[in-house]
C-alpha cells in the first residue's frame, strides 16, 4: 500500500492480547516516519527521525493510551490530538498517531475521534489497537482499514515457545498457552505467574465442586490473577469434563452433561461481564459465579449419588 501510495489514513489492528499488535504498530510507525526507509519499507534506525522516535520525543508522533490501567481514554485526550493534528510535520514528511486500548473510550471521546476520521489530515496515519474491537462503534470501524492479527495454530506456537524458553517441556507450554487463550507472547511474558494461577485454580475448582469453598475469601484471592484468563482456564476444564462424559458409557452422563453445560454458560456470561466497560464490582461478580458453580456441583453430586 505504501509503494502504491495508497496508505490508509486510519488502521484498526485487532486480535487477542499477546499476538504482537503493539510491536507491529511500533514497527509500522517507525517506517512511516523514517527519513531513509529501505526498499523493503523498513526504518533505517539511525536517521534523526528514528533517533527521536526511539527516545520517545518525536514531535510528529502522538501516543494516546488510558491514563491508568483499566481506565477510559478521555475526551480531552482526543481533543488535544485534534488540535495537534492541524499542525504541519516538523521532522518527517508526515505524522502518526497510535491509540492503544481503543475500545476503552467514553462516548464523547468516540464522537470527537469520529470527526477526526471524517476529515483526515494529509500525510497522517492513525493506528488504533483493540483487543475487543466488537465494542468499537460501527462508525469508527467503518472508517478504518481493518487488519486482524490472527492467533497462530497450537503447533506453531508451541514450537516457537520451546525455542524461546526450552526450560519448560511441551506439555507445560501447552497448559500455559491455553491460559493465554492461544497467544504465544502472552504465554511467554506471564509464564511464572500463569503457573501459579494454573495450580491455584485447579485446586480451587476442586474445592468448589466439593461444595467446601468460602466464596468471599476465594474471590479475594483471585484478584491477583487476570480474570479473563481464569475463566478461560475453567472453561477448558469444563470442556474436558464434558468430552470425557460424552465418551463414557454411563446412563447418567446426559444428566451430568447438562449441569456442566450450565456451568459453561455461566463462564461465558461472566467473561462477557468482565469484558464490558461497565464499572462492575468484580469481587461480587466472582462470588456470585462461585456460588452458582457450587449450586450446580450440588446437583452433580446428587446425580452421582443416586446412580451408585
Amino acid at each position: 500500500m505504501h509503494q502504491a501510495q495508497r496508505m490508509p489514513h486510519a488502521i484498526l489492528l485487532s486480535g487477542i492480547q499477546g499476538l504482537g499488535k503493539r510491536a507491529f504498530a511500533d514497527t509500522l510507525i517507525a517506517s512511516l516516519l523514517c527519513q531513509q526507509q529501505t526498499d523493503q519499507f523498513e526504518a533505517c534506525g539511525h536517521c534523526h527521525s528514528c533517533q527521536l522516535l526511539a527516545a520517545g520525543s518525536h514531535s510528529d508522533h502522538t501516543l494516546i493510551t488510558p491514563e491508568d490501567i483499566g481506565k477510559q481514554i478521555k475526551v480531552d485526550q482526543i481533543r488535544e490530538l485534534k488540535a495537534s493534528q492541524t499542525l504541519m510535520p516538523k521532522v518527517s514528511h508526515g505524522k502518526t498517531v497510535l491509540i492503544t486500548h481503543a475500545d476503552q473510550m467514553n462516548l464523547s471521546a468516540y464522537n470527537s475521534l469520529l470527526k477526526l476520521l471524517e476529515e483526515p489530515q494529509p500525510n497522517s496515519v492513525l493506528i488504533l489497537i483493540s483487543e475487543n474491537s466488537q465494542q468499537l462503534p460501527i462508525t469508527i470501524k467503518s472508517r478504518c482499514q481493518k487488519i486482524v492479527i490472527a492467533t497462530p495454530n497450537e503447533e506453531e506456537s508451541l514450537d516457537w515457545l520451546e525455542q524461546q524458553a526450552p526450560h519448560h517441556d511441551r506439555k507445560t507450554w501447552q497448559s500455559l498457552l491455553k491460559l493465554a487463550h492461544g497467544a504465544p507472547l502472552h504465554a511467554l511474558d506471564n509464564e511464572e505467574h500463569s503457573l501459579i494461577q494454573s495450580q491455584t485454580i485447579i485446586k480451587d475448582i476442586a474445592v468448589l465442586m466439593k461444595g467446601q469453598a468460602n466464596p468471599v475469601q476465594m474471590a479475594a484471592n483471585w484478584q491477583q490473577f487476570d480474570l479473563k484468563s481464569v475463566m478461560y482456564q475453567i472453561q477448558s476444564m469444563m470442556q474436558a469434563k464434558i468430552e470425557s462424559l460424552l465418551l463414557a458409557d454411563n446412563p447418567a452422563s446426559i444428566t451430568l452433561i447438562k449441569q456442566y453445560w450450565a456451568i459453561s454458560d455461566c463462564i461465558k456470561h461472566t467473561i462477557k461481564l468482565i469484558s464490558s466497560q461497565n464499572n462492575l464490582n468484580k469481587i461480587l461478580l466472582l462470588e456470585d459465579f462461585m456460588v452458582t458453580i457450587m449450586q450446580h456441583a450440588d446437583h452433580i453430586r446428587l446425580i452421582q449419588g443416586s446412580n451408585r
